[in-house]
């Protein structure tokens, strides 16, 4: 009767064995998938990170170019305005110039009209001396 115990025991510890072991790579199954799943998560977690860093710079780098055409567009208004500004007043001062030399040149024409002035005939003596 001991020896059928023995080999009924046998059995169940040969059975639970081989139960344990199942359940063991059942579960060492799992872990390997989850593991794989958890690195390809990660992988694709890295990816879309690399991505925004990408669009993140391109974005800097397209504020970076706007700004810079900007002050550059900024910096040509004001050299027009500028050269607009000496242009004007190239024209006033001349404008004044001309109202200060028409007195002169009217003058000018007046005398050469007229002959010698008066006092630079006086200073010469009459005609003919």
């Amino acid at each position: 009767i001991w020896e059928k115990r023995e080999e009924e025991w046998e059995r169940e510890k040969v059975a639970r064995d081989r139960l344990m072991s199942e359940v063991l790579a059942g579960r060492q199954r799992q872990i390997q998938e989850k593991m794989k799943l958890n690195r390809r998560a990660q992988e694709e977690s890295i990816k879309y990170r690399e991505q925004l860093i990408r669009e993140l710079e391109e974005a800097k780098e397209g504020t970076r170019q706007e700004k810079e055409q900007e002050e550059e567009q900024q910096r040509a208004r004001r050299r027009e305005l500028q050269a607009q500004v000496e242009h004007s007043l190239r024209e006033e001062e001349g404008q004044q110039e001309g109202s200060a030399q028409q007195p002169l040149e009217k003058l000018e024409r007046q005398e050469g009209e007229q002959g010698w002035p008066s006092r630079v005939r006086s200073h010469l003596g009459p005609p003919g001396t």
